[in-house]
């Protein structure tokens, strides 16, 4: 079994460059959303999303990485998440898959 980690929000060295790196190092798939951590300089934010290209670490945002985690438009619970990702397009695809679900 395959175990994966995800990461979200604080600053991009400590909460999400740090322990994602780690992560991979201990051979689990490691995801970053990038617009959920930042930091006050633009240059620690691309040496940070550098440092985990390099290491392996798959970089998404959100949106993207909530969508894929539910797998299945189909799903009960497919309405709120879309409702819940900020997107005018994840709110259309909710009900989509809502009027389908009925």
């Amino acid at each position: 079994m395959r175990a994966d980690r995800h990461e979200r929000g604080g600053t991009y060295r400590r909460c999400a460059a740090f322990p994602a790196i780690t992560a991979v190092g201990k051979g689990l798939d490691a995801y970053v959303a990038v617009d959920a951590s930042g930091t006050f300089s633009e240059t620690k934010r691309q040496v940070g999303l550098l440092r985990m290209l390099q290491a392996g670490v798959i970089l998404s945002d959100y949106a993207t990485l909530m969508v894929e985690i539910l797998k299945d438009d189909a799903r009960p619970e497919a309405a709120a998440v879309y409702g819940a990702v900020d997107r005018p397009w994840a709110k259309l695809v909710g009900q989509i898959a809502q009027a389908y679900g009925k």
